[in-house]
């Protein structure tokens, strides 16, 4: 699943320049990141308890976040993992940046960062949009990432986009 929403109640109070880009360095990194992920549920089935797992997952390092930061404050993400089961192939769980940071290419710099990373480990990666949500499938598209299906895969009454991008 993946989204760039986050609900407006949190406003970024400061904007100036002054951006990390990191995985993150402790316990206390994956709690910020869970409370970031929290907020942004857009109705899937079972959204907290995939987050849940999620926690697990990043704390004993099957899951591996990249984390955008702003004065501190958590503004963006991506996850990734190896497909469970699809050997050679990278998953993206989850992308998001606040709203009022959209256009500085945090998406496209985090997706480009996970396609990096240790790459010699896969020969694909894959990732999955909401039909909807068509700013995301643009995004995707613009990186390379090619739609190769549409079916229903959190909820029967929604599709979603199945992309892949190949290396």
């Amino acid at each position: 699943m993946i989204t760039n929403l986050y609900k407006k109640s949190s406003v970024l109070q400061v904007m100036s320049f002054n951006f990390t880009f990191r995985t993150p360095d402790s316990t206390k990194d994956v709690k910020q990141l869970v409370d970031f992920l929290m907020k942004q549920d857009l109705g899937y089935p079972g959204y907290e308890d995939w987050v849940q797992r999620a926690e697990y997952e990043m704390e004993v390092g099957y899951m591996i976040p990249i984390l955008a930061f702003s004065e501190g404050r958590l503004v963006g993400d991506i996850v990734y993992q190896a497909h469970k089961q699809l050997p050679r192939i990278r998953e993206i769980k989850n992308i998001q940046v606040h709203p009022e940071l959209c256009g500085r290419a945090f998406a496209h710099f985090m997706l480009r960062q996970a396609e990096i990373e240790n790459s010699e480990q896969y020969d694909a990666l894959i990732i999955d949009a909401r039909a909807d949500q068509k700013n995301v499938i643009a995004l995707l598209m613009r990186n390379g990432y090619v739609p190769i299906g549409q079916r229903a895969l959190y909820d029967n009454n929604v599709e979603d986009v199945i992309m892949v991008k190949t290396k």
